[in-house]
């Protein structure tokens, strides 16, 4: 036995060195991808929430806000849902790269793969509905929501700029003006004698509008043009009948 051997061997025994039993590895490597799994689910989820919150947005009212498409594209984009999807693919990417075999695998193999399995996921969650329950559940229950994502209510609360939107509360006999409880539970009284309503459908109680006009006074607004707000689920169900 050589003295480097010798030397090992008595540092082991000093140190009381003990080998590391065989669950500890098993469990370790469980672990890891139980996080692998769980980081990609969230990876998923963040990706279903800038699916919907982009597709959710129209594109073609920025001519009343004055922005040009590349300055409306900057100021629209999900960056907290955007960071949050980065942040989750190197969090994945770290603990796959942890599981028993990850390390033979190089980062852009791995990070790609994430990536596709967070699409995937994002795209069911969009596509039956969850991403906007948990859109929907963030703006009720998390304070400040609203000010860290630009949303369709961001988007279209700028009376000043002749957009609104809100819920109908009540029409009136003759049809030509209704009152509107917009996202901030301000009332309106919309005057809709010359607008021109969107999808051909006649105007009820509780359904929500998104309106182009002129704000008259501080709670009168004039309508040019009434679009229905379709939900996530009511979009998909519409393209699929055409």
């Amino acid at each position: 036995m050589n003295d480097f051997s010798k030397q090992t061997l008595e540092k082991i025994k000093k140190e009381k060195v003990h080998p590391k039993p065989r669950w500890y590895f098993l469990t370790r490597n469980y672990f890891f991808w139980l996080m692998f799994a769980l980081t990609t689910l969230l990876g998923g989820i963040a990706f279903g929430m800038i699916l919907f919150i982009t597709t959710n947005l129209d594109w073609d009212i920025y001519q009343y806000l004055g922005f040009s498409l590349p300055k409306a594209i900057i100021v629209s984009l999900p960056y907290l849902w955007i960071a949050l999807l980065i942040f989750f693919l190197f969090v994945t990417y770290y603990n796959f790269r942890n599981t028993r075999r990850g390390y033979r695998y190089r980062f852009i193999f791995i990070f790609l793969i994430s990536l596709l399995i967070s699409v995937l996921i994002g795209c069911g969650f969009y596509y039956y509905g969850w991403s906007e329950t948990v859109e929907t559940q963030l703006r009720k229950r998390l304070p400040g929501y609203q000010r860290m994502v630009y949303t369709s209510e961001n988007q279209w609360m700028q009376p000043e700029n002749g957009l609104l939107s809100g819920t109908i509360i009540e029409i009136n006999a003759e049809e030509t003006s209704l009152r509107l409880k917009d996202y901030h539970n301000k009332e309106w009284i919309v005057n809709i004698r010359q607008a021109m309503i969107r999808s051909n459908v006649t105007l009820t109680e509780n359904m929500e509008l998104r309106i182009i006009g002129q704000k008259e006074t501080e709670d009168v607004f004039i309508a040019n043009e009434i679009r229905i707000r379709m939900r996530g689920h009511q979009q998909q169900q519409g393209r699929g009948r055409r």
